[in-house]
């Protein structure tokens, strides 16, 4: 007989408790069930968990492919309306408040039937700002919806500037690009670039600067500009095929009298003259380059964008995949700081510390690697392509100066460059 202790009394087993018990302990015992979602509600959790991933992938990829589409993809928007015309007086007219029409300078005022340019702010208090009305074509009425923008001038060289041009044809690769040519008595010819989805008129405002100086000045288009061939897959490059139509501009150039260049860039028309730097066996014929808030690191501005819209910069990710899904871009070419190399000569930069397209930090570190290269204008109040607007007296009064103390072409840059393509 065995014995059970317990309360520190001792008592007697019988043999048949011993053989009960036995059999207790050698039996699985039933533990309690866990608190668990019972199997038949397991499958469609999962099955929910699994569609909404894809559904947020499918919704990821379409958002990196729609904001892939605003660099590749040759866009005309539709007109867009930033202000409203809230009164008109002799001279003046009265535009709804907003950080644009607050912006100091001279700008163009567009609406579907006419166009104007507008100076200086006049007054403005809570909801209005007054500025000074000129150059008046078209219609112009209280509740006219209107965009005010950096393109002042409508027209080619004649209507818009009263200034004698030929329209010309630049021969390409892929065809005819036209282009206007402004005459003057310099052997230094200026090549103007525009930005992205943009037009030559884009470039009229630094024309009366240059052919001051005695510069002709050849504003060109290159492929998917309106007129102009397009590109073989439809699609924009970011300067990567567009420099070849710059060359072929550059190399009309030098055959009808030029013997120096001086390329002006405008924001993806930065990255165009980049590329010409880097690649062109003619970039040795360059004395020296004007930037506007010039596209030199394109990954820097995707992630720049993604801020912009309040996301987190690693979003731009996404969208950098679906670019290299759609024209398989070289990263490394595209981030200007990281060649100073192709860009040992008289650089002429400006940037709006307003700007909200282009980051002024890739400017900073261009400026930073070519130490002693790079003459540098950062302007305040300038947006995108500002940096004449806010003041086109000084804008004028800087390229002037940079201009007349440009000095010739390294000879030794004749060998750094490949053989054009």
């Amino acid at each position: 007989m065995r014995k059970l202790t317990g309360e520190g009394v001792t008592k007697p087993v019988p043999q048949h408790a011993v053989a009960s018990l036995r059999h207790v302990n050698a039996s699985p015992v039933a533990l309690p069930e866990s608190r668990s979602w019972p199997r038949r509600h397991r499958r469609p959790l999962l099955l929910a968990s699994v569609l909404l991933i894809l559904v947020l992938f499918a919704a990821g990829a379409a958002a990196s492919w729609h904001f892939s589409s605003k660099v590749v993809v040759p866009e005309r928007p539709p007109w867009p309306a930033n202000a409203t015309v809230k009164a008109l007086y002799p001279g003046m007219v009265v535009l709804s408040r907003s950080k644009d029409t607050l912006r100091p300078g001279v700008y163009g005022l567009e609406w579907p039937s006419g166009h104007a340019i507008v100076e200086g702010v006049l007054s403005s208090d809570v909801d209005t700002v007054t500025r000074r009305l000129k150059s008046l074509q078209g219609q112009l009425a209280p509740g006219t919806k209107v965009d005010l923008e950096n393109n002042v001038y409508k027209g080619n060289p004649k209507q818009a500037l009263g200034l004698p041009f030929s329209n010309v044809k630049v021969h390409d690769e892929l065809g005819p690009m036209p282009a206007w040519l402004i005459p003057g008595h310099s052997r230094t010819w200026a090549i103007v670039v525009h930005g992205i989805n943009a037009s030559r008129e884009d470039g009229l405002r630094i024309v009366p600067i240059l052919h001051a100086d005695g510069l002709p000045s050849l504003l060109i288009t290159y492929r998917e500009d309106v007129g102009a061939p397009p590109s073989p897959d439809g699609h924009h490059h970011m300067g990567q095929t567009e420099w070849r139509d710059l060359q072929s501009a550059a190399r009309y150039a030098l055959s009808h009298g030029a013997q120096r260049l001086v390329l002006v860039g405008y924001s993806m028309g930065g990255a165009i003259v980049a590329q010409f730097m880097e690649n062109s066996s003619l970039a040795h014929n360059v004395a020296g380059l004007i930037l506007d808030a010039p596209a030199l690191d394109w990954k820097a501005i995707l992630s720049f964008n993604a801020k912009e819209m309040g996301l987190p910069s690693f979003l731009a990710d996404p969208v950098e995949w679906a670019i290299d899904l759609r024209i398989k871009p070289n990263w490394g070419s595209l981030d200007a700081p990281d060649h100073p190399g192709d860009f040992h000569l008289p650089i002429l930069l400006f940037h709006g510390l307003e700007d909200e397209v282009v980051p002024i930090a890739s400017s900073d570190a261009f400026t930073k690697e070519l130490s002693g290269w790079v003459t540098y204008y950062r302007v305040p109040y300038a947006g995108h392509v500002e940096s004449w607007n806010v003041d086109p007296a000084l804008y004028a009064e800087r390229v002037n100066v940079f201009l007349n103390d440009r000095p010739s072409p390294s000879p030794s840059r004749r060998q750094q460059h490949p053989a054009a393509r």
